[in-house]
Protein backbone atom coordinates (compact mmCIF):
# COMPACT_ATOMS: atom_id res chain seq x y z
CA UNK A 1 0.00 0.00 0.00
CA UNK A 2 1.04 3.60 -0.46
CA UNK A 3 1.33 5.72 2.66
CA UNK A 4 -0.49 9.02 2.21
CA UNK A 5 2.49 11.31 2.60
CA UNK A 6 1.21 13.77 0.01
CA UNK A 7 -0.44 16.83 1.47
CA UNK A 8 -2.84 19.13 -0.36
CA UNK A 9 -1.46 20.67 -3.51
CA UNK A 10 -2.06 24.17 -2.20
CA UNK A 11 -0.14 23.61 1.03
CA UNK A 12 2.70 21.98 -0.88
CA UNK A 13 2.99 24.91 -3.24
CA UNK A 14 3.00 27.33 -0.34
CA UNK A 15 5.62 25.20 1.41
CA UNK A 16 7.75 25.12 -1.72
CA UNK A 17 7.76 28.90 -1.94
CA UNK A 18 9.29 29.13 1.53
CA UNK A 19 11.18 25.88 1.15
CA UNK A 20 13.72 24.81 3.68
CA UNK A 21 15.31 28.15 4.20
CA UNK A 22 18.54 26.37 3.50
CA UNK A 23 21.87 27.71 2.43
CA UNK A 24 21.80 28.94 -1.15
CA UNK A 25 23.53 26.99 -3.87
CA UNK A 26 25.95 29.83 -4.44
CA UNK A 27 28.52 29.98 -1.62
CA UNK A 28 32.26 31.74 -1.28
CA UNK A 29 34.86 31.55 -3.97
CA UNK A 30 37.51 29.19 -2.81
CA UNK A 31 40.50 27.51 -4.31
CA UNK A 32 41.48 23.95 -3.58
CA UNK A 33 44.66 25.04 -1.81
CA UNK A 34 42.47 26.54 0.91
CA UNK A 35 41.26 24.41 3.77
CA UNK A 36 38.72 21.87 2.56
CA UNK A 37 36.74 22.37 5.75
CA UNK A 38 35.82 25.92 4.82
CA UNK A 39 32.62 26.24 2.77
CA UNK A 40 32.51 29.25 0.45
CA UNK A 41 30.74 30.78 -2.50
CA UNK A 42 31.29 31.35 -6.16
CA UNK A 43 30.34 34.85 -7.29
CA UNK A 44 26.79 34.75 -8.64
CA UNK A 45 28.06 35.94 -12.02
CA UNK A 46 29.96 32.66 -12.34
CA UNK A 47 26.91 30.44 -11.81
CA UNK A 48 23.99 30.19 -14.20
CA UNK A 49 20.37 29.71 -13.18
CA UNK A 50 17.35 29.14 -15.42
CA UNK A 51 15.30 32.24 -16.14
CA UNK A 52 12.11 31.22 -14.39
CA UNK A 53 9.96 33.20 -11.98
CA UNK A 54 10.12 32.37 -8.28
CA UNK A 55 6.45 31.46 -8.33
CA UNK A 56 6.91 29.01 -11.19
CA UNK A 57 9.93 27.43 -9.51
CA UNK A 58 7.87 26.85 -6.37
CA UNK A 59 5.03 25.31 -8.34
CA UNK A 60 7.40 22.93 -10.15
CA UNK A 61 9.08 21.86 -6.92
CA UNK A 62 5.76 21.26 -5.17
CA UNK A 63 4.24 19.35 -8.07
CA UNK A 64 7.21 17.05 -8.56
CA UNK A 65 7.73 16.38 -4.85
CA UNK A 66 4.08 15.46 -4.29
CA UNK A 67 4.09 13.21 -7.36
CA UNK A 68 7.35 11.57 -6.32
CA UNK A 69 6.06 10.69 -2.87
CA UNK A 70 2.73 9.40 -4.16
CA UNK A 71 4.41 7.28 -6.84
CA UNK A 72 7.46 5.79 -5.13
CA UNK A 73 6.94 5.53 -1.36
CA UNK A 74 5.75 2.23 0.07
CA UNK A 75 5.27 0.74 3.54
CA UNK A 76 4.53 -2.91 2.64
CA UNK A 77 6.33 -5.34 4.93
CA UNK A 78 5.90 -3.37 8.14
CA UNK A 79 9.57 -2.38 8.49
CA UNK A 80 9.22 1.30 7.65
CA UNK A 81 8.95 3.32 4.46
CA UNK A 82 10.95 2.30 1.42
CA UNK A 83 11.43 3.68 -2.09
CA UNK A 84 10.03 1.53 -4.89
CA UNK A 85 12.66 1.37 -7.58
CA UNK A 86 11.05 -0.48 -10.50
CA UNK A 87 7.82 -2.18 -11.55
CA UNK A 88 8.36 -4.91 -8.98
CA UNK A 89 7.90 -4.49 -5.20
CA UNK A 90 11.60 -3.97 -4.57
CA UNK A 91 13.95 -1.38 -3.10
CA UNK A 92 17.65 -0.55 -3.27
CA UNK A 93 19.91 1.33 -0.87
CA UNK A 94 20.54 4.00 -3.50
CA UNK A 95 16.84 4.90 -3.44
CA UNK A 96 16.67 4.75 0.34
CA UNK A 97 19.56 7.19 0.59
CA UNK A 98 17.92 9.50 -1.95
CA UNK A 99 14.66 9.34 -0.03
CA UNK A 100 16.40 10.26 3.22
CA UNK A 101 18.22 13.18 1.59
CA UNK A 102 15.04 14.49 -0.03
CA UNK A 103 12.84 14.15 3.06
CA UNK A 104 15.46 16.07 5.06
CA UNK A 105 15.68 18.71 2.32
CA UNK A 106 11.91 19.16 2.55
CA UNK A 107 11.95 19.08 6.37
CA UNK A 108 9.57 16.10 6.57
CA UNK A 109 10.72 14.53 9.79
CA UNK A 110 8.06 11.83 10.10
CA UNK A 111 8.89 10.58 6.63
CA UNK A 112 12.63 10.76 7.26
CA UNK A 113 12.35 8.77 10.50
CA UNK A 114 10.33 6.04 8.81
CA UNK A 115 12.81 5.80 5.94
CA UNK A 116 15.55 5.59 8.57
CA UNK A 117 13.67 2.78 10.34
CA UNK A 118 13.61 0.75 7.14
CA UNK A 119 17.31 1.34 6.49
CA UNK A 120 18.15 0.11 10.01
CA UNK A 121 16.08 -3.04 9.41
CA UNK A 122 18.39 -4.04 6.55
CA UNK A 123 22.03 -3.80 7.63
CA UNK A 124 24.86 -5.09 5.49
CA UNK A 125 26.43 -8.36 6.59
CA UNK A 126 29.82 -6.66 6.49
CA UNK A 127 29.16 -3.48 8.46
CA UNK A 128 26.22 -2.88 10.76
CA UNK A 129 25.72 0.79 9.83
CA UNK A 130 25.83 0.25 6.08
CA UNK A 131 22.74 -0.97 4.23
CA UNK A 132 22.16 -4.20 2.32
CA UNK A 133 21.83 -3.01 -1.24
CA UNK A 134 18.56 -4.67 -2.39
CA UNK A 135 15.30 -6.03 -1.00
CA UNK A 136 12.14 -7.54 -2.50
CA UNK A 137 8.70 -8.21 -1.02
CA UNK A 138 8.19 -11.89 -0.25
CA UNK A 139 5.42 -13.38 1.86
CA UNK A 140 4.51 -9.99 3.22
CA UNK A 141 8.02 -8.90 4.22
CA UNK A 142 10.89 -7.11 2.57
CA UNK A 143 13.88 -9.46 2.44
CA UNK A 144 17.47 -8.96 1.31
CA UNK A 145 18.39 -10.50 -2.04
CA UNK A 146 21.43 -10.87 -4.29
CA UNK A 147 23.81 -10.59 -1.37
CA UNK A 148 23.33 -8.60 1.82
CA UNK A 149 26.31 -6.33 1.27
CA UNK A 150 26.35 -2.62 0.54
CA UNK A 151 26.69 -0.21 -2.37
CA UNK A 152 28.79 2.88 -1.72
CA UNK A 153 26.40 5.38 -3.31
CA UNK A 154 23.56 4.36 -1.01
CA UNK A 155 25.87 4.43 2.02
CA UNK A 156 27.05 7.96 1.24
CA UNK A 157 23.57 9.39 0.74
CA UNK A 158 22.31 7.78 3.95
CA UNK A 159 25.15 9.41 5.88
CA UNK A 160 24.54 12.76 4.17
CA UNK A 161 20.83 12.56 4.91
CA UNK A 162 21.52 11.92 8.60
CA UNK A 163 23.84 14.93 8.80
CA UNK A 164 21.18 17.08 7.18
CA UNK A 165 18.57 15.72 9.60
CA UNK A 166 20.83 16.77 12.49
CA UNK A 167 20.99 20.27 11.06
CA UNK A 168 17.19 20.34 10.69
CA UNK A 169 16.05 18.90 13.99
CA UNK A 170 19.05 18.39 16.26
CA UNK A 171 19.96 15.01 17.73
CA UNK A 172 18.39 15.04 21.19
CA UNK A 173 15.21 13.24 20.11
CA UNK A 174 14.51 9.52 19.62
CA UNK A 175 17.13 9.31 16.84
CA UNK A 176 20.62 10.66 17.37
CA UNK A 177 20.96 11.79 13.77
CA UNK A 178 24.49 13.09 14.11
CA UNK A 179 25.71 10.06 16.04
CA UNK A 180 24.16 7.69 13.51
CA UNK A 181 25.56 9.72 10.63
CA UNK A 182 29.06 9.51 12.09
CA UNK A 183 28.63 5.76 12.57
CA UNK A 184 27.72 5.35 8.90
CA UNK A 185 30.66 7.52 7.89
CA UNK A 186 33.02 5.45 10.04
CA UNK A 187 31.85 2.28 8.31
CA UNK A 188 32.24 3.94 4.91
CA UNK A 189 35.86 4.74 5.69
CA UNK A 190 36.50 1.23 6.96
CA UNK A 191 34.66 -0.72 4.30
CA UNK A 192 33.96 1.45 1.21
CA UNK A 193 37.34 3.20 0.88
CA UNK A 194 40.53 1.52 -0.26
CA UNK A 195 42.91 2.32 2.60
CA UNK A 196 45.97 1.85 0.40
CA UNK A 197 45.04 4.19 -2.44
CA UNK A 198 42.25 6.30 -0.93
CA UNK A 199 39.70 5.56 -3.66
CA UNK A 200 36.03 4.85 -3.15
CA UNK A 201 35.26 1.22 -3.94
CA UNK A 202 31.93 -0.07 -5.33
CA UNK A 203 30.82 -1.36 -1.90
CA UNK A 204 31.80 -3.01 1.36
CA UNK A 205 32.28 -6.30 -0.48
CA UNK A 206 35.13 -5.03 -2.65
CA UNK A 207 38.40 -6.73 -1.71
CA UNK A 208 41.57 -7.62 -3.58
CA UNK A 209 41.42 -6.52 -7.21
CA UNK A 210 37.87 -5.21 -6.76
CA UNK A 211 39.22 -2.62 -4.32
CA UNK A 212 41.23 -1.17 -7.22
CA UNK A 213 37.96 -0.40 -9.01
CA UNK A 214 35.79 2.65 -8.49
CA UNK A 215 32.26 3.49 -9.63
CA UNK A 216 31.73 7.04 -10.81
CA UNK A 217 28.19 7.29 -9.43
CA UNK A 218 29.94 7.45 -6.05
CA UNK A 219 31.85 10.62 -6.99
CA UNK A 220 29.79 12.77 -4.61
CA UNK A 221 32.42 15.41 -4.02
CA UNK A 222 30.21 17.76 -2.01
CA UNK A 223 29.29 14.83 0.26
CA UNK A 224 32.97 14.13 0.95
CA UNK A 225 33.53 17.78 1.85
CA UNK A 226 30.51 17.68 4.16
CA UNK A 227 31.89 14.54 5.82
CA UNK A 228 35.24 16.23 6.39
CA UNK A 229 33.51 19.10 8.18
CA UNK A 230 31.23 16.89 10.25
CA UNK A 231 33.89 14.38 11.31
CA UNK A 232 36.96 16.25 12.64
CA UNK A 233 38.52 13.06 13.99
CA UNK A 234 38.71 11.64 10.46
CA UNK A 235 38.89 14.86 8.45
CA UNK A 236 42.31 14.01 7.02
CA UNK A 237 40.99 10.69 5.72
CA UNK A 238 37.99 12.38 4.12
CA UNK A 239 40.20 15.04 2.56
CA UNK A 240 42.44 12.34 1.15
CA UNK A 241 39.44 10.53 -0.36
CA UNK A 242 38.18 13.81 -1.80
CA UNK A 243 41.55 14.58 -3.41
CA UNK A 244 41.88 11.04 -4.75
CA UNK A 245 38.39 11.14 -6.24
CA UNK A 246 39.09 14.49 -7.89
CA UNK A 247 42.33 13.11 -9.35
CA UNK A 248 40.56 10.02 -10.71
CA UNK A 249 37.79 12.14 -12.21
CA UNK A 250 40.34 14.42 -13.83
CA UNK A 251 42.08 11.43 -15.43
CA UNK A 252 38.76 9.98 -16.55
CA UNK A 253 37.54 13.22 -18.10
CA UNK A 254 40.76 13.42 -20.10
CA UNK A 255 41.35 17.16 -20.65
CA UNK A 256 42.73 16.55 -24.15
CA UNK A 257 39.73 14.47 -25.19
CA UNK A 258 37.00 15.91 -27.39
CA UNK A 259 34.41 14.13 -25.21
CA UNK A 260 35.31 14.71 -21.53
CA UNK A 261 32.82 12.29 -19.97
CA UNK A 262 33.33 9.60 -17.36
CA UNK A 263 32.63 5.86 -17.67
CA UNK A 264 30.60 3.87 -15.15
CA UNK A 265 33.66 2.07 -13.75
CA UNK A 266 37.38 2.76 -13.66
CA UNK A 267 40.32 0.63 -12.56
CA UNK A 268 43.76 1.48 -11.22
CA UNK A 269 46.57 0.17 -13.40
CA UNK A 270 49.98 -0.85 -12.06
CA UNK A 271 51.32 2.46 -13.31
CA UNK A 272 48.98 4.25 -10.92
CA UNK A 273 46.76 5.63 -13.65
CA UNK A 274 43.00 5.17 -13.53
CA UNK A 275 41.38 4.09 -16.79
CA UNK A 276 37.90 2.97 -17.93
CA UNK A 277 37.27 -0.75 -17.59
CA UNK A 278 36.99 -2.77 -20.78
CA UNK A 279 33.79 -4.71 -21.48
CA UNK A 280 31.76 -6.06 -18.57
CA UNK A 281 33.22 -5.60 -15.10
CA UNK A 282 30.19 -5.72 -12.79
CA UNK A 283 26.93 -4.77 -14.47
CA UNK A 284 26.77 -4.49 -18.27
CA UNK A 285 28.89 -4.48 -21.42
CA UNK A 286 28.90 -0.69 -21.08
CA UNK A 287 30.67 -0.62 -17.70
CA UNK A 288 33.50 1.23 -19.44
CA UNK A 289 31.16 3.78 -21.03
CA UNK A 290 28.87 6.56 -19.85
CA UNK A 291 25.90 4.47 -18.76
CA UNK A 292 23.45 4.45 -15.85
CA UNK A 293 26.11 5.10 -13.21
CA UNK A 294 28.17 7.78 -14.92
CA UNK A 295 25.04 9.57 -16.13
CA UNK A 296 24.94 11.16 -12.65
CA UNK A 297 28.42 12.68 -12.81
CA UNK A 298 27.54 15.94 -14.62
CA UNK A 299 25.33 16.66 -11.57
CA UNK A 300 27.48 15.18 -8.82
CA UNK A 301 30.75 16.77 -9.89
CA UNK A 302 29.21 20.16 -10.63
CA UNK A 303 27.78 20.20 -7.09
CA UNK A 304 31.25 20.61 -5.57
CA UNK A 305 31.56 23.93 -7.39
CA UNK A 306 27.96 25.05 -6.95
CA UNK A 307 27.82 24.23 -3.23
CA UNK A 308 31.43 24.60 -2.12
CA UNK A 309 33.14 26.74 -4.74
CA UNK A 310 35.67 23.98 -5.55
CA UNK A 311 37.21 24.71 -8.91
CA UNK A 312 39.40 21.68 -9.57
CA UNK A 313 37.11 20.23 -12.22
CA UNK A 314 35.34 23.35 -13.46
CA UNK A 315 37.36 23.55 -16.69
CA UNK A 316 36.56 19.91 -17.46
CA UNK A 317 32.91 20.53 -16.62
CA UNK A 318 32.76 23.52 -18.94
CA UNK A 319 34.41 21.50 -21.68
CA UNK A 320 31.81 18.81 -21.07
CA UNK A 321 29.14 21.49 -21.38
CA UNK A 322 30.52 22.62 -24.74
CA UNK A 323 30.72 18.99 -25.88
CA UNK A 324 27.11 18.08 -25.11
CA UNK A 325 25.84 21.28 -26.73
CA UNK A 326 27.81 20.53 -29.89
CA UNK A 327 26.87 16.84 -29.89
CA UNK A 328 23.15 17.64 -29.66
CA UNK A 329 23.29 20.76 -31.85
CA UNK A 330 21.97 22.67 -28.83
CA UNK A 331 18.83 20.55 -28.64
CA UNK A 332 18.48 18.89 -25.19
CA UNK A 333 15.92 16.48 -26.60
CA UNK A 334 18.80 14.87 -28.51
CA UNK A 335 20.75 13.90 -25.38
CA UNK A 336 20.97 10.12 -25.56
CA UNK A 337 20.95 7.49 -22.83
CA UNK A 338 24.56 6.38 -23.22
CA UNK A 339 27.85 7.40 -24.85
CA UNK A 340 30.97 5.38 -25.59
CA UNK A 341 34.11 6.03 -23.57
CA UNK A 342 36.11 2.79 -23.81
CA UNK A 343 34.12 0.30 -25.88
CA UNK A 344 33.56 2.36 -29.01
CA UNK A 345 34.37 5.73 -30.52
CA UNK A 346 34.59 8.11 -27.53
CA UNK A 347 31.64 10.48 -27.39
CA UNK A 348 29.51 8.56 -29.88
CA UNK A 349 26.04 7.67 -28.62
CA UNK A 350 25.34 3.94 -28.47
CA UNK A 351 21.71 4.44 -27.41
CA UNK A 352 19.14 5.77 -29.86
CA UNK A 353 16.72 7.04 -27.19
CA UNK A 354 16.66 9.63 -24.43
CA UNK A 355 16.21 9.13 -20.71
CA UNK A 356 15.57 11.68 -17.98
CA UNK A 357 18.38 10.23 -15.82
CA UNK A 358 20.85 11.34 -18.50
CA UNK A 359 19.25 14.66 -19.39
CA UNK A 360 18.58 16.13 -15.93
CA UNK A 361 22.22 15.96 -14.76
CA UNK A 362 23.29 18.01 -17.78
CA UNK A 363 21.01 20.79 -16.53
CA UNK A 364 23.11 20.97 -13.34
CA UNK A 365 26.26 20.81 -15.46
CA UNK A 366 24.97 23.83 -17.39
CA UNK A 367 24.97 25.87 -14.17
CA UNK A 368 28.77 26.07 -14.28
CA UNK A 369 28.55 28.18 -17.44
CA UNK A 370 29.99 31.68 -17.19
CA UNK A 371 27.41 34.44 -16.94
CA UNK A 372 24.14 34.80 -15.10
CA UNK A 373 22.15 32.45 -17.32
CA UNK A 374 22.21 30.67 -20.66
CA UNK A 375 19.81 29.71 -23.41
CA UNK A 376 21.01 26.11 -23.15
CA UNK A 377 20.12 25.95 -19.48
CA UNK A 378 16.69 27.45 -20.12
CA UNK A 379 16.08 24.81 -22.79
CA UNK A 380 17.12 22.08 -20.39
CA UNK A 381 14.80 23.42 -17.70
CA UNK A 382 11.85 23.31 -20.08
CA UNK A 383 12.87 19.86 -21.33
CA UNK A 384 12.96 18.24 -17.89
CA UNK A 385 9.87 20.01 -16.53
CA UNK A 386 7.31 18.88 -19.07
CA UNK A 387 8.39 19.66 -22.61
CA UNK A 388 9.91 16.20 -23.09
CA UNK A 389 9.59 14.43 -19.76
CA UNK A 390 6.31 14.42 -17.78
CA UNK A 391 6.06 14.73 -14.00
CA UNK A 392 6.18 10.93 -13.62
CA UNK A 393 8.52 8.85 -15.79
CA UNK A 394 10.33 6.24 -13.70
CA UNK A 395 11.98 5.97 -10.28
CA UNK A 396 15.54 6.56 -11.45
CA UNK A 397 14.98 9.54 -13.68
CA UNK A 398 12.39 11.16 -11.44
CA UNK A 399 14.56 10.89 -8.33
CA UNK A 400 17.59 12.35 -10.06
CA UNK A 401 15.43 15.13 -11.50
CA UNK A 402 13.99 15.95 -8.07
CA UNK A 403 17.47 16.55 -6.69
CA UNK A 404 18.54 18.47 -9.77
CA UNK A 405 15.51 20.74 -9.43
CA UNK A 406 16.53 21.69 -5.89
CA UNK A 407 19.90 22.82 -7.22
CA UNK A 408 18.40 24.55 -10.25
CA UNK A 409 16.04 26.56 -8.03
CA UNK A 410 18.70 27.36 -5.41
CA UNK A 411 16.91 25.32 -2.75
CA UNK A 412 19.52 22.67 -1.95
CA UNK A 413 20.69 22.79 1.65
CA UNK A 414 24.04 21.57 2.96
CA UNK A 415 24.56 19.85 6.36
Amino acid sequence: MVRSWARSWLSLIVAALVLVGGAPVVAAAATDDQRLLEPSASPASRVAFPKVTAGRKGEVIAEHWAAWKATYLRTDGGQGTWVKHNNQPSSVSEGQGWGMVLSAQFSERELFDDLYRYYRAHPSVNASHLMAWKQVLRDGRMVDVRGSDSATDGDMDIAYGLLLAHKRWGSSGPINYRGQGLAVMNDILRHDVNAKYGNLTPGDWARGKDARHTRTSDFMLSHLLAFARADPANSSAWRRTYRTTVAIARQGMRPKSKSPVLPDFMVRKKSGRWVPVRGTYLETKHDGDLNYNACRTPWRIASAYLLQGRKSLVKAQRKQLRWIKKTTKRNPKKIKAGYFVKNGRPGKAYANYSNLAFTAPFAVNAMVAKGSSSGWLNKLWRTITGQQFPVVTDYFGDTIRMQALLLLTNRWDEP
